[in-house]
């Protein structure tokens, strides 16, 4: 395999340590098993930590020859983490409710007669809604209903 070689200063490989983490954390924070490409390339990115003074963000485990996280990153960036969660929890409540809501009032022959614009004009219009609710209450107002 041919190397080529990047350049980085410290505070720009401090960033790309960070960015390993959370990418290594999108890809493999609810699975079994972590992905072994990225999982790799997180071990490959961290061992070099301490050559760019970035061995504070990193932990080594002799046991088992691996790095790890740095708990002081865990807590800086669980926050990048938590925005996240916070915004993609709030998008797919809405769209799939809007999902729902469109299948409700549109049957197939009616979706099939629809431009992919006017498709999603609809959908939005419910989206939208829920949008507006959730801004203002949060999950206070949502219930379950059983049919």
């Amino acid at each position: 395999m041919e190397m080529k070689n990047i350049e980085f200063t410290s505070d720009q490989f401090r960033q790309l340590v960070k960015l390993v983490y959370l990418g290594h954390w999108i890809s493999n924070s609810h699975k079994d098993e972590p992905d072994k490409l990225f999982d790799e390339m997180q071990q490959y990115i961290y061992s070099r930590a301490k050559v760019f003074a970035c061995d504070d963000l990193v932990d080594f485990d002799s046991t088992y020859n691996k790095t790890y996280p740095s708990l002081d990153m865990e807590e800086e960036l669980d926050v990048v983490v938590q925005d996240y969660d916070e915004y993609v929890f709030w998008e797919e409540l809405a769209w799939r409710m809007a999902e729902r809501d469109f299948a409700k009032k549109f049957d197939h022959a009616q979706i099939l007669c629809m431009t992919s614009d006017e498709i999603f004009r609809e959908k939005n219009t419910f989206a939208d809604k829920y949008f507006e609710e959730f801004n203002i209450s949060g999950i206070e107002n949502l219930t379950l209903e059983k049919k």
